[in-house]
């Protein structure tokens, strides 16, 4: 709503002549304009149509879907959108060195590990422990992780691994992301040895890290909240 006009000083006479009658009148007409502009057709079309804009369902239709928009979390990602695989691959301790191979890959040198057990790099992440997890549905281990994984770096690789390519690398991670399984466990559940394969760390969306093993369809990794989960998989998912 507009204030009601003012009486300027220049509609004021001189003093001695603002008799009642003269404040009478000036005091009806200010009401008068008052009025005229709060029920002028022109000014009411107009507040009308600004309340009705919002009433129709074209527009609610828009501030829900604005709504939604803002409530969707920063690190939402696209389901079908995989990480990215690096490889970089960390040298051996000193004291390994005489029992590591630096044979030449298809491109360049690459540094492998001595001898060592699957499933270290996540018992060190974190210590098993009983417990174990049965799904109602088949879950992939992408899926398994609780966020969005930004960017997956391959640090070892295990001696069946002599010649790594970057692509064939790339395709078997994401095809171990893409593994499904209805049961994960806090334990090594198997009895079977399991030589190192492949040794990696999980950068999620926000940059927490995490870690994921991979060796003959033998799974390990810590998901978002850093609990450590061991499974299988069958091994020619892996491949």
């Amino acid at each position: 709503m507009f204030p009601a006009p003012r009486i300027t000083g220049s509609q004021f006479p001189h003093r001695s002549c603002r008799t009642a009658s003269w404040w009478s009148v000036k005091l009806r007409e200010a009401r008068i304009r008052w009025s005229d502009l709060q029920y002028n057709p022109v000014f009411q079309a107009r507040r009308v149509r600004g309340i009705e804009m919002f009433r129709t369902p074209q527009c609610f239709l828009v501030v829900l879907a604005l709504a939604a928009l803002a409530a969707r979390p920063a690190n939402a990602q696209d389901k079908n959108k995989d990480p990215k695989v690096v490889l970089d691959l960390e040298k051996p301790a000193a004291g390994d060195a005489s029992n590591a191979k630096e044979p030449a890959g298809a491109h360049g040198a690459t540094h492998l590990w001595p001898a060592e057990p699957f499933g270290k790099a996540c018992s060190a992440f974190g210590a098993a422990k009983d417990g174990y997890r049965n799904f109602d549905r088949p879950y992939s281990v992408n899926e398994l992780f609780g966020a969005p994984i930004a960017v997956i770096i391959i640090r070892r690789l295990g001696r069946s691994q002599e010649k790594p390519d970057r692509e064939e690398l790339r395709k078997h991670i994401v095809a171990v992301l893409n593994a499904q399984t209805t049961e994960v466990s806090r334990y090594v559940e198997w009895d079977e040895s399991v030589p190192l394969g492949i040794v990696a760390t999980v950068e999620f969306s926000d940059r927490t890290r995490g870690v994921l093993e991979e060796s003959g369809g033998h799974v390990c990794f810590s998901d978002y909240a850093g609990t450590v989960w061991w499974l299988r998989i069958p091994a020619n998912t892996a491949k």
